[in-house]
């Protein structure tokens, strides 16, 4: 136990200790230099707008002040002031700068990212600060994360492939072991018993890696839209007018939250998947759990009427939060596809407890029904999600349901649809 402790302490030293010189050779070798250019950039553009400053209000009267001052605050998403030329509203040396020579055409103000433009000797036109966004900016913000996501995943890669040729070698040693030794059967026999339980995990284990293969290729796929989103929004960020900003930012944004749901769905379906986490059972009201499932995906699809068949009270065994979410995620499947209604019925046996999810949608093509429970599986490509979708709404539906040790299987229904049928035995509970 202490050396498996050690060795997970050692792994950490050492993915810090990578991490820590990675960070130091960016900052030293890229992070000045691109730091340096960005400022550079920075100036040339307040220098930029303060000529474009100057060209709106040389010659301009002095009635005509206050429109250009707001056709200047709305171009750059800023403010633009006429305020009196006095030490009240600026300090001694932008002071000085306003008032010398120089400053006929504006002062640039790089530091605080302002532009100030003399009107006359009593009023100045103060615009700013003002705001740069340029997508280097955007990207020497982000690099360093970037970098060190990518640097954890190629040595959690690596170690992964070293540990996994390591145990598989170590199997195959194994296996290789003579099971036909006549000196001394009882050894013989537990061998055989060994080799056989070890190729059995074996296929266990090969099974599990092709299915978390096919999870992390639906994961691929599914981070590409909303990241192609991004990229597509970042590259108009700079050729599009300033106006154009706050919607192309509104995209990235919505597209972040796309992710972040993605994320949350994928660690709740590995939580719920994992073989050794515990249940919380307890009594549960159906009544009432179905209502509040109800209500909350009736918000979703106003249109649709959802309705509770239940002859008499049933109390259920089970963990709560986890047989709530499976009724929610059923019934926003069922009203994603509904045409006009939507019916939970619950019914307790002496055997368990059922549960029926129907609808009055499509149905399911005919063969397709097992695959409805994989990770990501869409029957019709052509049918776009609803808010909240991401693909593993059933997939969670289905561990939910196993990790009850009930059973689930989709039939046609008598509204004309689906109809989900979820039995959970006595026996299990």
């Amino acid at each position: 136990m202490q050396s498996k402790v050690k060795h997970k302490l050692s792994l950490l030293f050492l993915l810090s200790l990578l991490n820590i010189i990675f960070a130091s050779l960016l900052h030293s070798h890229i992070y000045s230099s691109v730091e340096d250019f960005i400022y550079q950039e920075h100036d040339s553009y307040l220098l930029v707008t303060k000529e474009k400053v100057h060209e709106a209000f040389n010659g301009t009267n002095a009635e005509n002040w206050q429109l250009k001052a707001n056709q200047l605050a709305s171009a750059y998403d800023t403010q633009c002031l006429i305020v009196a030329n006095n030490s009240d509203n600026f300090s001694n040396d932008i002071l000085q700068l306003i008032n010398s020579p120089q400053s006929a055409s504006g002062v640039a103000d790089f530091t605080g990212a302002m532009v100030y433009y003399p009107l006359n000797d009593e009023f100045v036109a103060e615009l700013g600060p003002i705001p740069f966004n340029s997508l280097l900016s955007f990207i020497y913000d982000w690099f360093a994360w970037a970098m060190a996501i990518f640097l954890n995943l190629i040595f959690a890669y690596g170690y992964l492939t070293y540990s996994e040729r390591k145990q598989q070698k170590l199997i195959q040693d194994i296996l290789s072991l003579p099971v036909d030794a006549k000196a001394d059967e009882k050894p013989t026999e537990i061998l055989a018993q060994l080799k056989i339980s070890l190729a059995q995990a074996q296929q266990e284990n090969e099974s599990h890696l092709l299915s978390q293969r096919d999870l992390l290729h639906g994961v691929a796929h599914e981070f590409r839209s909303p990241m192609a989103r991004i990229q597509f929004a970042l590259d108009m960020l700079e050729d599009t007018p300033v106006d154009e900003h706050a919607r192309l930012t509104e995209s990235i944004h919505n597209s972040l939250a796309d992710l972040d749901e993605l994320v949350k769905e994928l660690l709740y379906y590995a939580r719920i998947k994992d073989s050794q986490s515990a249940l919380k059972y307890e009594l549960l009201d159906c009544p009432n759990i179905c209502k509040e499932s109800i209500e909350q995906v009736s918000a979703f699809y106003p249109k649709i009427n959802f309705s509770l068949h239940m002859p008499e009270p049933v109390i259920l065994q089970g963990d709560g939060k986890h047989i709530k979410r499976m009724l929610v995620n059923l019934l926003r499947n069922a009203g994603r596809f509904a045409k006009n209604s939507c019916r939970l019925s619950v019914k307790a046996s002496e055997l368990g407890v059922k549960v029926w999810i129907d609808d009055d949608g499509v149905g399911v093509p005919p063969g397709k029904a097992d695959r409805i429970f994989e990770p990501f599986t869409r029957l019709d490509p052509s049918r776009s999600r609803d808010s909240g979708g991401c693909g593993l709404g059933l997939a969670i539906v289905a561990s939910i349901v196993d990790k009850h040790h009930g059973t689930i299987e989709v039939t046609e229904s008598k509204l004309g649809g689906a109809c989900f049928k979820i039995a959970f035995s006595n026996k299990n509970q």
